[in-house]
């Protein structure tokens, strides 16, 4: 049985074993590594296991569908591939170089070739630390932050988010409506209307072990129970004519943050709330 193959219009290969296996010029690094983030435009450096030139050049890098203009120029192993304009801040880009673009010294030609890289003014741990302080603002005030900043420089909101998708990376900034479960909260509010008030426990564990606890035990009760229920809860501090630091619970319907109805259900009033704002301790 006669084999033929057809290198004039793919890349070169034997036949071990009845597997083919390409004898063309092979990949053994890239500059920038594929997935990698650099801070800022730069060529493209691709080496090879052998010397090579040019055979029938489709060397293409894009940004999603869109084509960057390049020039390439070959020295030894070497394929670098230059980018005619600056690269753009906050974008993914791939390069392709197709099957038959380069060969070896003797016109073995490449298998496609595939590589991407991000260019971004912060690293991917930055950008792991900016998305987490973001979503924390989000969850708090239910809005984006205006910016994201590290030391002196700040980075719009707007850009950071195309940053950071560049590496499948999102804010939720999904808003919690009255899905939650009143039922659920009245049943909450009347197993917390038993517990009495005692300045012997500051934890939901230590005043469910002695049937009482001041207004941290109670808040802690509530935040834990709400929680555990699928209401977004928060706990928020601040002072009152009793205590330097009274604390109080609240959950989030529609966007806004509601004060848990201490009143309606008895519970005692040294847990009622006394304002709606305060420095925020926990949000679920």
């Amino acid at each position: 049985m006669a084999l033929i193959l057809n290198v004039s219009t793919s890349a070169a290969a034997t036949v071990t074993n009845g597997t083919a296996v390409h004898t063309g010029p092979n990949v053994v690094s890239v500059n920038p590594a594929n997935n990698a983030i650099v801070l800022k435009s730069q060529t493209v450096k691709v080496t090879f296991n052998s010397t090579i030139k040019a055979k029938s050049p489709w060397i293409e890098l894009k940004n999603g569908n869109t084509t960057i203009s390049t020039s390439y120029a070959i020295n030894g192993s070497t394929l670098s591939v230059i980018p005619t304009t600056t690269l753009t801040t906050g974008v993914r880009y791939t390069l392709s170089i197709h099957t038959n673009s380069i060969s070896d010294l003797t016109g073995n030609g490449n298998s496609l070739y595939s590589t991407s890289f991000t260019v971004s003014p912060i690293t991917l741990a930055q950008m792991k630390d900016g998305q987490t302080r973001a979503q924390t603002f989000f969850n708090n005030n239910q809005r984006l932050p205006n910016y994201v900043s590290y030391g002196t420089t700040e980075i719009p909101i707007a850009q950071f988010q195309k940053i950071i998708a560049t590496q499948g990376l999102k804010i939720n900034t999904k808003i919690t409506a009255s899905a939650q479960s009143k039922e659920s909260l009245a049943a909450i509010m009347e197993s917390a209307a038993g517990f009495g008030y005692s300045h012997d426990a500051h934890t939901a564990a230590a005043m469910e072990a002695i049937g009482a606890g001041d207004c941290w035990a109670m808040s802690d009760y509530l935040y834990l129970k709400m929680t555990a229920a699928g209401i977004t809860t928060r706990i928020i501090e601040y002072a009152t004519a009793y205590s330097a630091n009274h604390r109080s619970v609240q959950y989030l319907e529609n966007g806004k943050w509601i004060n848990v109805p201490y009143k309606q259900y008895g519970v005692n009033m040294m847990f009622w709330n006394t304002q709606s704002t305060g420095a925020i301790i926990r949000c679920s």
